[in-house]
């Protein structure tokens, strides 16, 4: 039995040491002036605190979870999926989980599986809600340190960002203006809204 106790162990080092070589872990933290979602405010227009740990694989393959502070408390979200590029098409296919805690019987959780494209400076990326939940579609497009999108959010409403980003030190700066426009004919989640907000994350 401690023979075979050793050799189980063993083969789980051997495993893990692989892994670890075929993968990168990285951390984010960033500091906003208003975490906006699609254009919606998610704290009540104040400042939000968020931080997220991913661990990518050689073969493109991902998982990572990100947290946010949020007007009912804070924001969980797990997700996992395959990045790569074809030729000069980039794509990015998962499926993500956005989870409230504070929220009692889970109410406000919901999940999307999601697929994003690029080509050169242009960005499509397109959201299927699970269990009725909302669907999303969204354009980009960067020129420089400016970057624009335009996206629609099902029966919720439509919303465009405007950014600029830069460095400065340590610290990646973008400042940006977002504006939503509520779907008056079926939406009940929000009003129209707009915002300028900074963006403030550690390198």
């Amino acid at each position: 039995m401690n023979k075979l106790k050793l050799l189980m162990v063993s083969i789980s080092l051997i495993l893990a040491s692989g892994l670890a070589s075929a993968a990168s872990i990285s951390a984010n933290a960033t500091l906003q002036s208003d975490y906006t979602w699609r254009g919606m405010t998610q704290n009540n227009g104040d400042a939000s605190v968020n931080g997220g740990l991913d661990v990518e694989f050689d073969s493109g393959f991902y998982v990572g979870t990100w947290v946010a502070a949020v007007g009912s408390g804070a924001e969980v979200d797990y997700y996992g999926g395959l990045a790569g590029e074809m030729g000069d098409i980039s794509y990015d296919v998962g499926y993500i989980k956005f989870d409230y805690p504070a929220v009692a019987g889970g109410g406000s959780d919901f999940e999307e599986a999601y697929l994003g494209l690029g080509y050169g400076d242009f960005g499509l990326s397109f959201a299927s809600g699970q269990d009725g939940a909302d669907d999303n579609i969204e354009v980009s497009y960067g020129f420089g340190d400016f970057g624009f999108a335009y996206g629609e959010y099902d029966d919720v409403g439509e919303y465009f960002y405007i950014t600029y980003g830069f460095e400065l030190g340590d610290f990646a700066m973008t400042v940006g203006y977002t504006e939503f426009s509520d779907d008056t004919s079926t939406a009940t989640m929000t009003d129209d809204e707009d915002a300028f907000f900074l963006d403030i994350t550690l390198l």
